[in-house]
């Protein structure tokens, strides 16, 4: 039995992993990695790979995509080990926005990227890893598909960025285009959600948010910092609360938010908790690591599971 499950999306980036696999495999078996290789069929079905693959013998598993990809390989590693400490998790990044390997050690700041899949090989051939934190997301009315808890690696938001991630399917191209496209279709026709948000059962907020935010990771949207000062293993959430903003409001922090340049706007407030409650009488669309678990949720809850997800590095 081979020590490492690589889990491919064949779908990451309209195709393109795919495409680029061949040459993926080529060069894992040239540093010496023994491994077996699985296709994904459907939405969720990396889930169930990741879930299966520490009873099957497997020493890691390697999801090869983007951070929809990782964000399911990690929800079955966290199944697996009953929210205990994982197996190791390793990313190759063949998708649109690679967000959540910016924050890996040493984090990246605002512009940086690590799109490079050669050099992912090489980490995940160091034998080194670390364990980081991951949220666990709980709630009303979860979306068809998604069963409860959720987990993320990166973050969960409502809002505006919610909306986008939502808009962002129905977009016939990727990237921050793409992105991009999304964000003014979803300027044309937005709502600011009144929400009451309490932080570790102590601190009590109540406002009409552009968006808020509940990260781990620093970077969202393939380009957007919004938490550029974020650690992944401090065992804390960073909590991005963003009031009221127009359009032409939105418009204007957007470049700022993509250098992190954003940090003494005035609509924007930072918190640090390790259990966030967000409540609402309307119905919230929320986004987690690209993935919307939840359509018409009214309550949600996110707690920080300290350093559970072991990860190549």
């Amino acid at each position: 039995m081979s020590k490492t499950l690589v889990v491919l999306n064949p779908r990451a980036a309209q195709g393109k992993a795919a495409q680029i696999f061949p040459q993926v495999e080529t060069e894992l078996r040239a540093a010496g990695l023994d491994f077996d290789v699985v296709q994904t069929r459907a939405p969720r079905h990396a889930v169930e790979l990741a879930q299966a693959a520490p009873g099957q013998g497997y020493e890691g598993v390697i999801a090869v995509g983007g951070d929809g990809s990782v964000h399911e390989v990690m929800n079955g590693l966290l199944r697996a080990s009953n929210e205990g400490e994982t197996i190791a998790l390793g990313i190759i990044p063949l998708g649109t926005g690679n967000d959540f390997i910016k924050s890996l050690p040493p984090p990246l700041a605002p512009g940086k990227n690590r799109d490079n899949w050669r050099q992912a090989i090489s980490r995940l051939t160091s034998g080194k890893t670390i364990l980081v934190d991951v949220g666990k997301l709980t709630g009303d009315c979860p979306a068809p598909g998604y069963s409860m808890p959720q987990y993320f690696t990166n973050g969960a938001d409502v809002g505006f960025g919610a909306r986008v991630a939502k808009a962002i399917r129905h977009v016939p191209f990727t990237g921050k285009p793409g992105y991009m496209f999304a964000v003014l279709q979803v300027l044309a026709d937005y709502g600011l959600p009144r929400i009451k948000l309490t932080l570790d059962d102590t601190e009590v907020i109540e406002l009409n948010t552009t968006i808020t935010a509940v990260t781990n990771g620093r970077c969202f949207g393939s380009s957007f910092w919004l938490t550029p000062m974020a650690e992944i293993t401090d065992g804390e959430f960073d909590v991005f609360i963003g009031s009221a903003l127009g359009r032409i409001g939105i418009l204007q922090v957007l470049p700022k938010i993509m250098k992190g340049t954003h940090l003494n706007h005035p609509a924007a407030s930072f918190k640090k908790a390790r259990k966030v409650v967000i409540e609402s009488a309307e119905r919230m669309t929320v986004e987690a690591d690209g993935e919307l678990p939840f359509l018409e949720a009214h309550r949600i809850q996110i707690q920080v599971l300290p350093q559970r997800l072991r990860v190549m590095i």
